[in-house]
């Protein structure tokens, strides 16, 4: 089997060259602050649309290769999906639940790789990226186990007339088909959750309602697998400030979440340690893995060799 590396410089370094680099900039004015809720560009719809324009323009889920690296930085994957509990006569079958599947990239490696006792669900708030995400995984794979939905965690009790854990229950319900599903919508079903690229997605405001869904519908002893970009990542360095949008929450480290504007509307945050830390542990979740991942890329036309930086962590939801 091929190694996986994610250690291939040192953050620290990377980090003391990066902030140089910004302080060498010309200053730009300062944006207006506005509150996030009245901020039309954060707002869960907008988003939605956003992600919807995407996913049409990359309808052929190309655009993402599968994230084989995926079951090589979450070994748990594997060694939970693997071990048997007798205590689950219900519900003989591990879930492993992805929020934010966009076109399915990180489905794909799970389905290949796990047992016939794994089933996996993934959602996305885009509508036309879980028609793409299904398209592809049932061209690419044995799909009886796979199920996907559209569903948002971070919206509110008032804004939907379902929670998420509702959601993932009922997705669960009509997958399973002939098994029936007894346990109660305030138990948690998912013994893994993946969140790839997704918590950097959502609007700062929101993320507390977000990360409470997610406590949620996580079993209780179940696992998030979470990896995001981290501050001074190479697309953060490449925004403009025109695209910068300024919230109204805090950082870990006291400043505002480095939020980006992409050009097609959606979010991008950049985050560090620490602020993954706070926003998981603030929602219940306790910390197993927690670090820096930074891996070359090579572009092979150009010859450039590129510099990323990501956040990779694993949170355990606590037995009752």
């Amino acid at each position: 089997m091929v190694e996986y590396y994610d250690n291939d410089f040192s953050f620290e370094e990377h980090q003391l060259e990066m902030e140089e680099k910004l302080q060498s900039m010309p200053e730009t004015a300062e944006q207006d602050t506005i509150d996030d809720d009245e901020h039309v560009k954060l707002h869960p719809n907008t988003q939605a649309q956003c992600w919807d324009g995407f996913h049409t323009s990359h309808s052929t889920g190309n655009f993402f290769k599968p994230r084989r690296y995926i079951m090589k930085c979450f070994p748990c994957i594997l060694d939970h999906c693997a071990t048997e509990d007798s205590t689950r006569m219900e519900r003989p079958k591990r879930l492993v639940l992805e929020v934010g599947c966009g076109s399915g990239s990180s489905c794909l490696p799970i389905l290949r790789n796990c047992t016939e006792n794994t089933i996996i669900l993934a959602c996305d708030c885009s509508a036309k990226a879980v028609d793409v995400c299904k398209s592809v995984v049932q061209s690419s794979t044995d799909a009886k186990n796979f199920g996907a939905f559209v569903s948002d965690p971070s919206l509110e009790s008032d804004e939907s007339d379902t929670s998420f854990a509702q959601d993932v229950k009922r997705a669960h319900v009509q997958l399973m088909e002939s098994e029936t599903t007894t346990i109660d919508d305030a138990v948690g079903l998912a013994d893994i959750v993946l969140m790839v690229f997704v918590l950097s997605a959502v609007p700062p405001k929101r993320v507390p309602r977000f990360m409470k869904q997610i406590f949620d519908a996580t079993k209780c002893g179940g696992k998030v697998c979470f990896r995001d970009y981290a501050l001074y990542d190479l697309p953060m360095m490449r925004f403009k400030e025109t695209h910068s949008i300024n919230s109204t929450c805090s950082d870990a480290d006291g400043k505002t979440p480095r939020l980006y504007e992409r050009g097609d509307g959606t979010l991008s945050r950049f985050f560090s340690l620490d602020t993954i830390r706070d926003i998981f542990e603030s929602s219940g979740f306790i910390m197993e893995e927690l670090r820096y991942a930074t891996v070359f890329n090579d572009n092979r036309k150009t010859g450039e060799r590129l510099k990323r930086a990501f956040v990779h962590a694993v949170f355990r939801k606590p037995q009752d």
